[in-house]
């Protein structure tokens, strides 16, 4: 047995530590980058004076040292964020917003909640967005919160790498930026409408904080275990107004449901909202029904996959790669027929399919048949459930693969379909058939991972969450 083999105890106590102090659930991650973590962490106390002591004694010295804790949980969170991520969720922040300002008149500000925080760039595009929607900054407060402390002195720095700005749509970064010469610097009217200050979810003190109208806590959940969920949903739930709104990410859709709070039925925002007084779902976070309208919700103009990176309180720790990355629709796979195909109905309305560019924005130009057929079907679809016509909008996918060899953008969105309406063994076979016709599609693997995990087979979803994640690392490459 080697050196590493005989410390494989240690670096279970080690994961149960971040467990417990951060709610990380390591085999989300692989136990291999917490021992990577820690093996980082355990090199850099050798050299501070240590050099004849074991990972053993590293371990004793960590329990008896809150700093040596926090170094380990700085160095598994690896900020991954940028502005304007899943930019639909800040479009309905700012209508919503004015909706709730309308209703209270001259009285109390808007309170916002971002947590976790990571870098500030989440955080400060609230900011942005509800001054650019023209509400004053005296109407509204942001608290920023973050259990690393790196990140949260980056952001309070607010100058940032061309990293933070994705895409190409930039008018912001011309607004309320200047250019230094190591990147961005966010002006200063931006910067003090947000609060930064350190928290750890898994031990919020709820009831200093007070209640707040929005809260913004996306694409951490998915990583931590039932227990840890429960948790800070418990304590999400305590900080939101009963009329706010919660925004997560969109694999986390499923287990708010899960624990009773229903979709505020903004398409493509990820918020949610208490049940209705009247409903039984209200009481005590019960399991609940699949969301009616999740399509709506979990379908997005942009390529976002289900598997949003981990933010592990510091957006996506590890440096995961991005599932938002993933190659755009480039044909029609040329494999054999599935049997049971619909009707065919619903042949040429136009809508934005997930990779294709938004209906506001330029058309793609026209392509010859079998491509068109294909980008123009699924764009249709997406429009229709959109609009919550699902029915329909399956029906226009069948329609185009009654006539058309499969392809697994095709089924990827039946799936996502019949899990709107609840039909779990329909939504499997379906993310099943596009993992058949492309093994590396992201976001069946993601889509497909959560209805595991949802039914309790952890163990399967997670080799998902691996297989979708090394997909993405090499779309990128």
């Amino acid at each position: 047995m080697n050196a590493h083999q005989d410390n494989t105890p240690l670096y279970r106590r080690f994961a149960e530590l971040l467990h417990r102090t951060m709610g990380l659930d390591a085999a989300s991650l692989g136990h291999s980058a917490i021992e990577r973590a820690v093996d980082q962490r355990a090199a850099a106390w050798y050299a501070e004076g240590h050099a004849q002591d074991s990972l053993a004694d590293y371990w004793d010295a960590t329990q008896r040292s809150p700093a040596m804790v926090q170094a380990l949980i700085e160095t598994v969170v690896v900020p991954e964020t940028w502005f304007y991520r899943d930019a639909d969720a800040f479009k309905a922040l700012a209508r919503l917003a004015h909706e709730r300002l309308d209703e209270r008149g001259a009285g109390l500000p808007l309170r916002i909640l971002s947590l976790p925080c990571s870098t500030g760039e989440e955080p400060y595009t609230i900011a942005m967005t509800l001054l650019d929607a023209g509400i004053d900054a005296t109407r509204f407060r942001i608290d920023a919160m973050d259990i690393s402390e790196r990140s949260l002195a980056l952001a309070q720095r607010a100058v940032y790498g061309r990293n933070s700005f994705r895409g190409n749509a930039f008018a912001f970064r011309d607004a309320h930026f200047t250019r230094t010469e190591d990147g961005w610097r966010l002006a200063p009217r931006i910067v003090e409408t947000v609060r930064f200050s350190r928290a750890n979810l898994m031990q919020l003190d709820a009831t200093s904080l007070g209640i707040y109208d929005f809260v913004f806590c996306r694409n951490v959940l998915i990583y931590f275990d039932r227990e840890a969920q429960q948790t800070a949903l418990h304590a999400l739930n305590s900080v939101l107004a009963d009329t706010g709104t919660m925004f997560v990410g969109p694999a986390e859709t499923g287990l708010l449901v899960r624990h009773g709070m229903q979709s505020a039925k903004i398409p493509l925002a990820f918020a949610f909202q208490r049940a209705a007084p009247a409903d039984p779902l209200s009481n005590g976070w019960p399991m609940a029904a699949p969301l009616a309208a999740a399509a709506a919700l979990v379908m997005s103009p942009s390529p976002v996959s289900a598997l949003a990176p981990a933010q592990a309180f510091s957006a996506e720790p590890f440096a995961w790669p991005d599932p938002v990355a993933r190659a755009a629709f480039d044909g029609v796979t040329q494999i054999a027929p599935f049997d049971g195909a619909m009707q065919s109905i619903l042949r040429n309305t136009l809508a934005p399919h997930p990779r294709m560019p938004s209906a506001h924005g330029p058309q793609p130009p026209q392509i010859d048949a079998p491509v068109s057929a294909a980008r123009d079907t699924l764009q249709a679809a997406h429009a229709l459930a959109d609009a919550g016509r699902l029915m329909e909008a399956a029906a226009a996918i069948n329609a185009y693969l009654e006539q058309h060899a499969p392809h697994a953008d095709a089924f990827y969105l039946l799936g996502v379909l019949a899990d709107a309406n609840g039909e779990t063994n329909l939504a499997r076979s379906q993310y099943r058939k596009a993992l058949y016709l492309d093994p590396q599609h992201a976001e069946a693997l993601a889509h497909l991972a959560m209805l595991l995990e949802l039914e309790g087979d952890r163990d399967a979803a997670r080799r998902l969450i691996q297989r979708a994640s090394r997909a993405q690392g090499a779309a990128r490459d």
